[in-house]
């Protein structure tokens, strides 16, 4: 059991911000239909129970923001390397890096969209 079964992040531009994950998270993003609409999904066993699933989703009664909780993403990679993508794809860094001990690295974004976003990693 997990203490989060699913997650949304809103977005306003799916096309714009399939381009900033795919680029930040090394690919580990996949377009996808769910009812009538389109959605981002992230490469993860979320459907074995394995993972937390989540999505990206643009939808009326969702809009981006810097002031509410921060999801932690997985880099997919190094820690550094996500964050170095950051800008390039359209975000910004907040915090490149914050050493977790055991838990390994982590760092605060603002993505394309406009959400705050954590990544983490065991590799620095």
């Amino acid at each position: 059991m997990h203490a989060i079964n699913w997650f949304e992040i809103p977005a306003t531009d799916l096309d714009r911000a399939f381009g900033f994950y795919s680029k930040i998270l090394n690919g580990n993003v996949r377009k996808g239909t769910f009812g009538n609409g389109e959605l981002i999904l992230f490469n993860v066993p979320f459907g074995t129970g394995e993972a937390v699933g989540g999505s990206i989703v643009v939808r009326a009664d969702l809009t981006p923001t810097t002031n509410g909780p921060v999801i932690y993403l997985n880099a997919f990679g190094p820690l550094s390397h996500a964050v170095a993508r950051v800008e390039e794809a359209g975000g910004k860094v907040l915090a490149g890096e914050m050493n977790l001990g055991k838990f390994g690295y982590a760092g605060i974004i603002i993505d394309s969209e406009g959400n705050k976003i954590g990544l983490i990693s065991h590799e620095r």
